[in-house]
């Protein structure tokens, strides 16, 4: 917000309007740009309350493609050489400006999946020429992705996944270290359990996500008197501690139906929890909250082991639905920091999270409650269900606040200026900017799990300039 108007730009992908319900569901379809930023401005002045900074906001489209095969939103065409075309559009709360940008800064957000199958055109296509400073944001573990996504579902996918798997992730890794260091300076990652893509001056960890205020107000409203004086009380180390009267209820898990998810683990815990305390979970079923490719397998799974269940469609967080449950439970390990969990501590309930170096950040927070087995798992989840959690403090609210958040990651972009490129991020940028031109690009980009629909980034764009 202290920027001058004008001199922060958003650039976001543009899905053609046939392409947006499988992305978006029924909660959202633009006809064109200009309807997308306009709902993208109602939601920062409606929902995030921050109108000071949608009147600077500038907002900017690129071209992109939704790639079933892996649920991932891939650009099309022209990202980073839009910048300096005559052409390029952004848009403001009311307006538009039209002219070549040079941004002081670029920010990406998963700098390796932007680039992995981007269209180049030589040097202009590398993020470094474009600005003095690119910071990488890496919040995705792709590489935990590749090695247990089976490449194709039935019998076979289970032969052979024990052989492709550690290849798929080997290569996820090589990709994800050239995509980086090709076109970052610095690299923020999320959390620890991130594999090692930069050089150690280049690489930082630090959590820069935050929560939007709403969930801090749900929060501060439920906050409740607490049975017991504080986190510490010996009567946390009880599952079958006498309950507190309750103002919520239940248990419940929001996220992507993915397998990837931890929604198998999540099942299993469940079953042994039922084991634990007599056949039936304390407390009664669990919510599903959410929507993914995965959701009628995991539904199957939940009934053939038997866990009481009961399944949502997709909703936002801090939806009606999700605001009464007191515990939500991520049995998850392949995220790199779930921000469902920051949101459920926001808004004043358990989070019960596998001890896992994703979930570090969260440790000191007084409703976090996690656990190694499942008879640990057990233990906590009976006791989050039968009491309620222990109000944050001012400092524990505000270390989850984007505000926190966004010192967090000022101080992590900061690098010394007596830093320079290392060869191998030359020699990085150099075989991508120009392997990936052409003919020869697009072959490359197909053969690497692109496909047609969107290896044939430079058909696309001659395409685009022939319609022109």
């Amino acid at each position: 917000q202290a920027r001058p108007a004008g001199r922060v730009c958003l650039y976001l992908p543009w899905l053609e309007p046939d392409k947006q319900k499988e992305v978006y569901g029924d909660t959202a379809h633009f006809k064109t740009r200009r309807e997308q930023a306009t709902y993208v401005y109602d939601w920062l002045c409606n929902i995030a309350k921050l109108p000071e900074a949608a009147t600077k906001l500038r907002i900017a489209f690129y071209d992109a493609h939704y790639h079933r095969p892996q649920g991932s939103i891939y650009p099309m065409g022209r990202t980073v050489e839009a910048l300096r075309r005559p052409d390029f559009t952004r848009y403001s709360l009311s307006d538009k400006d039209i002219g070549e940008w040079r941004p002081d800064a670029v920010v990406l957000e998963e700098p390796e999946h932007l680039n992995w199958y981007s269209f180049v055109e030589g040097h202009s296509s590398s993020w470094r020429s474009s600005t003095d400073h690119v910071v990488g944001v890496i919040h995705t573990h792709y590489v935990r992705y590749a090695a247990t996504e089976r490449m194709c579902p039935g019998p076979l996918g289970y032969l052979v996944h024990p052989i492709v798997g550690p290849y798929k992730a080997c290569a996820a890794l090589l990709m994800a270290r050239w995509m980086t260091n090709g076109h970052c300076h610095r690299i923020v990652k999320l959390s620890g359990t991130l594999p090692r893509v930069g050089n150690d001056d280049a690489e930082i960890i630090a959590n820069v996500h935050g929560v939007r205020d709403d969930f801090l107000e749900i929060g501060s409203r439920r906050a409740v008197t607490h049975p017991y004086s504080s986190s510490s009380d010996a009567r946390l180390s009880d599952a079958l501690a006498e309950p507190s009267k309750p103002r919520t209820k239940g248990a419940y898990f929001i996220g992507k139906l993915l397998w990837q998810k931890g929604l198998g683990e999540l099942a299993s815990l469940l079953v042994a929890s039922q084991k634990e305390f007599g056949g039936d979970l304390p407390d009664g079923a669990i919510h599903v909250v959410g929507d993914g490719k995965d959701r009628r397998a995991i539904e199957n799974r939940f009934r053939q082991l038997k866990v009481p269940s009961v399944f949502h469609g997709r909703v936002d967080h801090a939806d009606e639905l999700c605001r009464d449950f007191r515990v939500l439970v991520n049995p998850s390990k392949t995220e790199v920091l779930c921000t469902t969990v920051a949101e459920a501590l926001a808004m004043g309930k358990w989070v019960l999270i596998a001890r896992h170096p994703s979930n570090e950040f969260f440790y000191d927070f007084p409703t976090c409650l996690s656990f190694d087995s499942k008879k640990e798992f057990a233990e906590q989840f009976a006791y989050a269900v039968r009491h309620e959690p222990p109000p944050l403090s001012p400092k524990e609210r505000r270390r989850l606040s984007w505000a926190a958040a966004t010192e967090r990651f000022c101080d992590a972009s900061l690098m010394p200026s007596s830093i320079r490129l290392r060869f191998h991020q030359r020699l990085a940028c150099f075989l991508h900017v120009h392997l990936g031109r052409g003919f020869r690009g697009d072959v490359i980009r197909s053969i690497a799990g692109a496909g047609l629909s969107v290896g044939r980034q430079s058909a696309y764009v001659r395409a685009k300039e022939r319609a022109a």
